[in-house]
């Protein structure tokens, strides 16, 4: 069985990343939002999934605002870094809780929580808080190659390999969760129709998540290279797309939504 979570990342960083949020859940085909709770506009966010409860809300851990790499090296060499980031973690989910959000899954801003020192802590933390899901971004490369083949190949490659290679080192680490393909770091900020409609045409059997960085204001569009922020109005687009929606529908992939499963506010 075929069974597709989608997922917006960056949910509590502006007011206008709420409306996109809001507006894709309930015109288009989003299910999920990953909220970023040290954020601005973390509560407002907050109060917006309780307005629309069959909107699943997520942790999106924060543990760098960017430069991921310098982050990475901190965790592996620091090891202050490493015996604070199950706290840092904890604190997070509280802050979520708090905010009258019970989580029905984790992820990680820019990736980083895929790191070898963090993935581990993430999924004690989220089988002690009793969050199912958790996100390990894996097996795009080939399903971009068809998608997408005039993307430059040699990035692509490098950053699906670092993934997998990561993803390999910690997959054990997360027995008892749900771990889903996901698809969504190859075109980070650029998740076209084109594109979608070309994964949801290759969605392997079980659980797959498709993430985006959906934006109300349309001069964020993407135009050949994503925001800086990786926050597009053109993503919004395609998460309201009817071509999307069709293709989903064509796929025979069950669109997961809150409640089903394991998945429950």
């Amino acid at each position: 069985m075929r069974r597709l979570y989608v997922t917006a990342d960056d949910f509590g960083d502006s007011a206008e990343v709420n409306e996109a949020v809001v507006r894709a859940y309930r015109e288009g085909v989003l299910r999920f939002a990953s909220l970023m709770v040290l954020r601005p506009a973390a509560r407002a966010a907050a109060a917006l999934a309780r307005e629309n409860p069959g909107l699943g809300v997520g942790l999106h851990l924060e543990l760098c605002a960017d430069a991921p790499e310098k982050a990475g090296l901190r965790y592996f060499f620091d090891a202050r870094a490493r015996a604070g980031v199950e706290a840092e973690i904890r604190a997070q989910i509280e802050a979520l809780r708090a905010l009258g959000v019970t989580p029905t899954h984790i992820d990680g801003h820019i990736n980083v929580h895929v790191h070898p020192v963090i993935f581990p802590a993430v999924c004690r933390v989220a089988r002690e808080y009793g969050i199912p899901r958790v996100r390990l971004p894996s097996g795009e490369f080939a399903a971009s190659l068809s998608a997408a083949p005039d993307d430059p190949v040699i990035p692509r490659l490098a950053l699906a390999g670092t993934f997998a290679a990561m993803g390999v080192w910690v997959r054990g680490a997360a027995r008892g969760l749900e771990v889903p393909t996901t698809w969504g770091l190859l075109r980070s900020g650029r998740m076209s129709e084109d594109y979608v409609v070309g994964l949801l045409s290759r969605l392997p059997q079980g659980p797959t998540e498709i993430y985006f960085h959906p934006h109300q204001d349309p001069a964020t569009a993407a135009h050949g290279t994503p925001t800086a922020t990786h926050q597009s109005y053109s993503e919004l687009q395609t998460l309201l797309s009817p071509r999307v929606r069709r293709a989903l529908e064509e796929s025979g992939a069950e669109l997961a939504s809150v409640g089903d499963a394991s998945d429950a506010r």
